[in-house]
């Protein structure tokens, strides 16, 4: 789906307040957290304080709002969470439109990748093995033990500690330089992990890896091509600062990996078109793409419904609609029902006006599945094209019903009330969009113009709105003294 307006808009959000400033709390509430609160975190404190990170990443780090790719890392992710053990709450995983090769994992079981991470993989394995070494992180709990060791050597603020680690969970040296200036010393290595960490983490991340049906030799085949991209660069790859990488780390992780039996483990098909989409919408640009996959496609053995996708991609963000139908509309006989492409064509058709077509497709999709986020989303854009908002509400509110964190959908029901003049619903849509973003302030405000916009016609919402931003207030100000 193509939401290049929705994404400068909250590109905008973003730019608005800073990293450590815009620090969120969770709808059940802040965990109590005093003077000395980091001394012991419990797994039900790791996770509401991985639900204020989270918050706080996503209005600091330029995320990735994209269903089909979010449903993608989401579902490989619980795959691989379902093999773990010490599992203590559940995961959420993320994409942060980067093109550098990194992930990273915060309190709580939220992980993020970078786009770029799957950009180079050259196997469903490799990337998996990432992802599987972010999750042992987790349930090692290496991160709470870093949290409570720093804190022991000198109490921090909150914010301070959580922006700390965000920032150096994308730029290692920003964040050693962030953790420096808050303690008045340096800590070795910063947010860095120990190297008993990250073996560990490369120990429990490949059983992980294997049990869940992946190739457990792509862990130190992507080691090795890490360390040998970084001989002929200058400055490390983003990876390598988090993540230290030794000769005698990728040894033992081919040592390892011959305890497992080599197998050969075909990448699933979400897997080739979400790294086809990839490359398409974040790897380059739009000019550079429509070569790239024509050049693929003349390739021995390139002509694939991957690389064509990509090309439809590539057309269709160029303005090619014509070109990109054609496309489409082939690769939907064979395989009428694929989510990849039925995205597309609904680009496609909103992009040449055919609002009706694109309802009638979209309608039937729904029908078949009617919780499904790229379904509902492209059903409700497609119904703000076409004017009927009111359709558009009713989608967004049953999807939001159950995926209560949904940027694009607080979005599209932001516009969709505008269009129809109902300025209450509006302010209070958008208001709820910057509370997903972190911004406190910005929420607030739209509370205000709720407020003033209700006045006296329904004393009933009236009163619901005042709690709702009271709530807000009470817990904005409860951060700011922490």
């Amino acid at each position: 789906m193509s939401y290049k307006a929705a994404q400068q808009f909250l590109i905008g959000c973003v730019a608005s307040f800073s990293i450590i400033s815009g620090s969120v709390v969770a709808q059940s509430g802040l965990p109590d957290i005093g003077g000395n609160a980091f001394s012991t975190i419990t797994p039900e404190k790791e996770k509401q304080l991985g639900d204020v990170m989270m918050r706080q990443t996503r209005g600091s780090l330029p995320m990735v709002y994209d269903p089909l790719l979010d449903e993608y890392i989401n579902d490989l992710g619980n795959r691989l969470v379902a093999r773990a053990s010490d599992v203590k709450f559940p995961f959420k995983f993320y994409w942060v439109n980067n093109k550098n090769i990194n992930a990273f994992a915060t309190l709580g079981g939220n992980i993020a990748s970078h786009t770029g991470t799957l950009a180079v993989s050259d196997s469903e394995s490799e990337f998996a093995s990432v992802i599987a070494h972010e999750i042992a992180h987790v349930t090692q709990r290496h991160i709470a033990r870093f949290v409570e060791a720093q804190n022991q050597r000198a109490p921090m603020s909150l914010a301070a500690i959580l922006g700390a680690i965000v920032l150096a969970s994308v730029n290692a040296e920003a964040g050693m330089a962030a953790m420096m200036a808050t303690q008045g010393a340096a800590q070795q290595s910063a947010i860095n992990f120990t190297r008993g960490n990250e073996q560990e983490a490369d120990r429990i991340g490949m059983k992980v890896l294997a049990d869940s049906g992946f190739d457990p030799y792509a862990v130190p085949e992507f080691f090795y091509k890490l360390t040998q991209q970084n001989r002929f660069v200058n400055q490390q790859l983003a990876f390598l600062q988090t993540h230290p990488l030794s000769q005698a780390r990728v040894s033992d992780t081919r040592l390892r990996a011959e305890q497992f039996p080599k197998r050969y483990v075909p990448d699933s098909k979400d897997y080739i078109l979400s790294k086809a989409r990839v490359l398409a919408r974040y790897q380059y640009s739009s000019k550079e793409t429509v070569e790239i996959f024509q050049q693929r496609l003349s390739q021995p053995g390139g002509n694939t419904k991957a690389n064509l996708y990509g090309l439809a991609l590539a057309k269709l963000d160029n303005g090619l609609f014509a070109d990109a139908q054609q496309i489409i509309e082939d690769l939907l006989q064979q395989d009428p029902h694929n989510l990849y492409y039925v995205d597309a064509y609904t680009d496609i058709l909103l992009g040449q006006n055919q609002f009706e077509k694109a309802l009638e497709m979209l309608e039937q999709e729904y029908l078949i599945r009617p919780n499904n986020q790229v379904v509902t989303l492209n059903y409700a854009n497609a119904a703000v094209k076409a004017g009927s908002y009111r359709l558009a509400i009713h989608l967004l509110r049953n999807l939001l019903y159950y995926k209560s964190d949904n940027i694009l959908a607080y979005d599209l029901l932001s516009a969709a009330y505008k269009q129809l003049e109902d300025y209450p619903k509006y302010y209070e849509a958008r208001a709820d969009l910057y509370y997903q973003l972190a911004n406190y302030p910005k929420a607030i405000d739209d509370l205000n113009e709720a407020l003033n916009h209700i006045g006296e016609k329904s004393r009933l919402e009236n009163r619901r709105v005042e709690a709702k931003k009271q709530q807000l207030q009470a817990e904005f100000d409860r951060l700011k003294q922490m």
